[in-house]
């Protein structure tokens, strides 16, 4: 791709040699090569291109760079008006083709300068070099792995390639070949961050969203995600990172600053299912998602009530929102959209007795759990508004801050909740009238407590509350 007048080009390695060009019997790096990966180089070079950025993720090569050196030493690649090299050069260049051996001369214009977008900081070789840590995944298998590494030892020593340097074992070995000729390597994030005015997105953000293929140490170390966690550090924002599989456990990437993580394989344990309808699972359009919400955790009486929705695909309503957010007449209109349209639905409540007892926290929990065991049809994912829940069976669940105002079917769980808690404390307002329970739902107002000290309290208060407030404790 040529941009800035054709100045500049961009070559994207995975569209050349990149894994997902081949089918999975057909992943083998003892026979990948990079060598068009470096035709390419050769032509935006041939084309007068002043720089030439070159992304070097997805490949499926590990020949430390060998096809690509040998592309741009073979003089067929290049016209005439782009070689370098002096008169005194030319029998080295001959041995070179001959023999397959890489370049030590430069046969790309020394008016072109290259860039390498590299996510990872792993050296050529070693236990955390480009064959140990990417062989396996490019269809390498113990013995395999090996001999390219052997292979790579004396492919590094004869090119002399720089086997410590970071990055230099990106891409199967590119990055150390494109280092040998003169490229500068830097993050690929920072690169295409800059591009876009990345920090300052994110400094405007509410949310933000990254992904990864398969989030884990990798994911850590120089990639995407690390980069991503890096800008958002300075505005204390923590991303949510959408992946295909995450293998870290919560409390490691929760101490890197993410948020949540949602992975396609808690829905969809079928790698290549995953794959291919990734937008499908993300939407939610084959995923039946439960919404929960709860209400009356602030009250000083009556049971803490829990929802849990299910929403047919593409459901909306100009009123949905948070309940909190709506008047009783807009809420009281929601109820009966919701209860008919809805794919399924449950409320249920926990008592005063039972929240002095457990807490409320575990109380609201419990109850959105209680709901959930009572649809009709188990939900692939559950979505709890808040930053608190604990397991429900085996269904990935996730907490959602404020998920009652950005996620319908949490939205939906609130105003049942809600309606149907008011609908409840009405009813008992009417055995005990004093407390006016009909108007504040046992919150704690000027009202209520004025009308415990006045009356004492009931069987449906909350002992475990400060029930007239800290100006009474004693």
């Amino acid at each position: 791709m040529l941009f800035d007048d054709g100045r500049q080009a961009f070559i994207e390695m995975a569209k050349v040699c990149g894994l997902a060009m081949l089918a999975p019997e057909e992943r083998n790096p003892e026979k990948t090569t990079t060598y068009g990966l470096g035709v390419l180089l050769a032509a935006a070079s041939a084309l007068g291109c002043e720089k030439i950025v070159v992304g070097i993720g997805g490949s499926s090569t590990n020949d430390g760079g060998e096809g690509l050196l040998r592309a741009v030493a073979d003089p067929a690649n290049f016209p005439q008006r782009v070689r370098t090299f002096s008169r005194q050069d030319k029998p080295c260049l001959e041995r070179t083709c001959r023999s397959t051996r890489p370049a030590h001369i430069r046969w790309i214009s020394d008016k072109t300068s290259i860039v390498v977008a590299c996510d990872v900081d792993n050296p050529l070789l070693g236990p955390n070099g480009a064959t140990m840590v990417y062989g396996p995944q490019k269809g390498a298998d113990a013995a395999m792995l090996e001999r390219l590494e052997r292979r790579m030892e004396a492919f590094a020593a004869e090119a002399g390639l720089d086997t410590v340097l970071p990055g230099g074992g990106a891409a199967g070995g590119v990055g150390a070949a494109l280092h040998k000729l003169g490229a500068t390597l830097v993050p690929g994030w920072r690169l295409f961050g800059e591009m876009a005015g990345l920090e300052t997105k994110i400094a405007e953000a509410d949310t933000i969203i990254t992904g990864e293929g398969s989030f884990d140490a990798q994911s850590l170390d120089g990639k995407l995600i690390s980069g991503i966690l890096t800008l958002c550090k300075p505005y204390k924002k923590k991303p949510l990172v959408v992946c295909g599989r995450c293998t870290l456990p919560v409390s490691v990437w929760k101490k890197a600053g993410v948020a949540d993580v949602y992975a396609l394989s808690e829905i969809e344990p079928d790698p290549a299912r995953s794959m291919a309808d990734a937008a499908a699972l993300l939407s939610g359009s084959r995923t039946l998602v439960a919404g929960c919400d709860e209400a009356g955790r602030g009250c000083l009486a009556g049971p803490v009530f829990a929802a849990a929705v299910i929403l047919p695909e593409g459901f909306s309503h100009p009123l949905l929102n948070d309940s909190k957010q709506l008047t009783e007449a807009q809420r009281d209109e929601l109820r009966p959209v919701i209860e008919r349209e809805a794919l399924a639905w449950a409320v249920t409540a926990v008592s005063a007795e039972e929240i002095d007892r457990i807490n409320i926290l575990n109380a609201s929990i419990e109850g959105m759990k209680r709901s959930l065991d009572q649809l009709p049809v188990k939900p692939d994912l559950v979505l709890v508004d808040g930053n608190r829940f604990s397991p429900w069976r085996d269904t990935p669940a996730h907490t959602v801050v404020k998920g009652d105002a950005t996620v319908q079917a949490i939205a939906a769980a609130s105003v049942l909740a809600k309606t149907h808690r008011d609908e409840y404390m009405r009813r008992l307002a009417v055995d005990y009238p004093q407390y006016g329970w009909d108007r504040n739902m046992a919150y704690p107002t000027e009202e209520h407590r004025q009308a415990i000290r006045r009356y004492g309290i009931t069987p449906h208060h909350r002992k475990s509350y400060n029930l007239l407030g800290d100006d009474l404790l004693f």
